[in-house]
Parts: C-alpha cells; structure tokens; sequence
C-alpha cells in the first residue's frame, strides 16, 4: 500500500507533497530522494535508481536526523518523520504527515 506525504519545513516553510511505496511493490516504489547533480527534492521509482548513484534516498541515514522512533515503514526502506533534510534551507528540519492513503 501506498501513501502521498506532505512535507513541511520548521525553518523556511518549504513544503510540497510526494508518493511512497505502492501496491506493487516488486515493480513500482516511489520515493523522495536528492538528486545529487541538481541538490532537488524528487519523488522517484526507487527500483529504477536505486543502483544509479544518481540519488540520496530519504530512507538512506545521510538525509536523517534524530527522530525518536517515529517512522513510515514501507517494505524494506523507512522514512523519518521528524527532522529530515530539506533542499531549501539544508538543515534537518523537514517534517513528513501521511495526508492520503492508496
């Protein structure tokens, strides 16, 4: 099952909102990643990138901070929902809500 996250900075208000996971996990999986040639925030098919190096994934522990436990499972990946990196700002400030699921 999947989820559409909204994001929301403390510090300088960037926000958008992003797909996660997906019903067909073994073909499709969105996840919210910087691209580490234009430092945006994108919300790719992790199967399709997850060997490109084109990416940092925000499952991966670089773009997390301190979170005290409160994560969004989705198989094998997990996101924090407190404290990540935000593309605007670059401090770990960047909060995550599920707003729908699918």
């Amino acid at each position: 099952m999947g989820n559409i996250i909204a994001s929301n900075c403390r510090i300088c208000n960037f926000s958008n909102q992003f797909r996660y996971g997906g019903s067909r996990y073994a073909t499709t999986c969105h996840v919210p990643a910087i691209n580490k040639e234009t430092l945006e925030f994108e919300n790719i098919d992790y199967h399709q990138e997850k060997s490109s190096g084109k990416y940092i994934f925000y499952s991966d522990n670089e773009l997390k901070g301190k979170n005290n436990g409160n994560i969004f499972n989705n198989f094998d990946l997990s996101l924090n929902e407190f404290n990540n990196y935000c593309p605007k700002c670059k401090q770990k400030t960047l909060d995550f809500h599920i707003t729908l699921y699918c």
